[in-house]
């Protein structure tokens, strides 16, 4: 019987040979005789370039194939139309474990939207094993009960808030000294009423969210005595601060060796690029307690889900500055991120949802219009507090020449003008063409 080859990954329609290694949600790789073989294919110094990507929330391993087929055939399709001198790439996607539950009804919060793409009830059940594994044992039988019965009262809500507080309230594991107070029941109320308000439409951006936010807080307005509760809006709830903390986690262990490991083997240019949580991942791996070999060519965040803030000087509320800065001294060229007020999860639920203390500037390792508050994203609203900062508004088209950008560290562009409709529209021209940018001047 022979043995399946370790790599590489045929991509429907795609050229460039592909190579895709897995993590588990610990940042174990799963695939290391696939991780060796890779690394010793770039040994071999026949590919030019290497292309490494992270996709982002709720994606299984059949979404993250599907995702990265389709942005590799947008970015071949303006390759050949506009071809780079001897450019011969490799390309290494990542995978890992990230799948969420998103709204229903109500707008999807999803990366990607694929035929193959697990079902409502085989997602819901995914989701709750991964949360039911971190709760207690004396508690686990009360949890389950409590997710079958329905609406709950209030008094069975805060129960339930009680048991998740842990999850919740969890210090990112990918920082030292990094804390985070627990964050009391009603507080837990308010984050799922903040977040089912804004997915419902009914937010209203122009309250003071960093003031009726504040997780340690009053109930607010917004929590009704009366009111009944949808369990698994707070699955939801604590599967996002979960899938945030692992793309940490993931990032600073499994996928910062392996890029350590390719930047070592490669003789050409390594351009790291990441979508959503897979922002996270790469950044946690450039910045891991580790350092590089050397420095990756380029730097691309396409519709980061992390703190507006992670790249700042200084960050209001807390001391220092944002966690990934270091990240913007670790790359040759500048780095570009992409935001757009048309990403409705990024855009308008990020700011309400993830409000830990340790989620502040990202202390975890305005064409879209002013952030509404400190804890909004990158991906909705672009970088602030960094000097060196420059925006490009809208992002190029296919052709455009983008501007000089010597003397910057980041490149901020803006894709609200339909050009990005959506927080998993990056397999687009427009993005293909930034990459194609970044890679030609590097």
């Amino acid at each position: 019987m022979s043995l399946v080859p370790a790599g590489p990954y045929a991509l429907p329609g795609v050229k460039m040979p592909s190579w895709l290694v897995r993590f588990d949600k610990d940042g174990e790789c799963t695939s290391p005789g696939t991780a060796a073989a890779l690394i010793e294919k770039i040994r071999t110094g026949e590919y030019s370039n290497v292309l490494f990507y992270s996709h982002g929330w709720n994606t299984d391993f059949a979404a993250a194939v599907d995702q990265y087929g389709r942005f590799l055939r947008a970015f071949e399709a303006i390759v050949q139309q506009h071809p780079l001198p001897g450019f011969s790439p490799i390309f290494v996607g990542v995978t890992w474990p990230s799948v969420w539950m998103p709204s229903t009804p109500g707008p999807q919060m999803a990366a990607v939207d694929v035929e193959h793409k697990l079902s409502e009830a085989d997602i819901f059940e995914k989701v709750l094993a991964e949360i039911a594994a971190d709760i207690s044992n004396e508690n686990r039988t009360d949890f389950y009960e409590l997710i079958d019965t329905g609406m709950l009262a209030r008094e069975q809500a805060l129960k339930l808030a009680r048991m998740m507080s842990s999850i919740i309230s969890r210090p990112p594991e990918e920082v030292d000294g990094a804390t985070s107070e627990p964050i009391p029941e009603e507080g837990i109320l308010k984050l799922v009423a903040l977040m089912r308000s804004a997915e419902k439409g009914s937010g209203n951006e122009d309250i003071d969210i960093d003031h009726i936010g504040t997780i340690g807080g009053g109930a607010g307005p917004l929590v009704a005595a009366s009111e009944s509760w949808d369990p698994r809006d707070f699955v939801r709830l604590a599967s996002l601060f979960q899938m945030k903390d692992r793309a940490g986690r993931v990032g600073s262990f499994g996928v910062a060796e392996l890029l350590r490991n390719v930047l070592s083997a490669a003789q050409g240019g390594v351009h790291v690029f990441g979508h959503s949580f897979g922002a996270k991942v790469v950044l946690s791996a450039l910045c891991a307690l580790e350092p590089l070999p050397r420095q990756p060519s380029s730097l691309l965040l396409l519709q980061p889900a992390i703190s507006h803030l992670s790249f700042a000087e200084t960050v209001p509320g807390r001391t220092g500055s944002g966690g990934y800065r270091t990240a913007l001294r670790l790359v040759k060229s500048p780095v570009f991120t992409t935001y757009s007020s048309m990403d409705f999860p990024l855009h308008n639920v990020f700011h309400l949802a993830l409000r830990r203390p340790s989620d502040l500037g990202e202390l975890q390792v305005g064409a879209a219009g002013e952030p509404p508050g400190r804890y909004a994203a990158l991906g909705g609203y672009g970088p602030r507090g960094v000097e060196d900062r420059t925006q490009i508004d809208p992002i190029p088209d296919a052709g455009d020449d983008y501007p000089a950008l010597a003397g910057y560290r980041i490149v901020a562009l803006d894709g609200s003008d339909k050009r990005i409709t959506s927080h998993g529209d990056v397999a687009n021209s427009y993005i293909a063409w930034a990459l194609r940018t970044q890679i030609a001047r590097a």
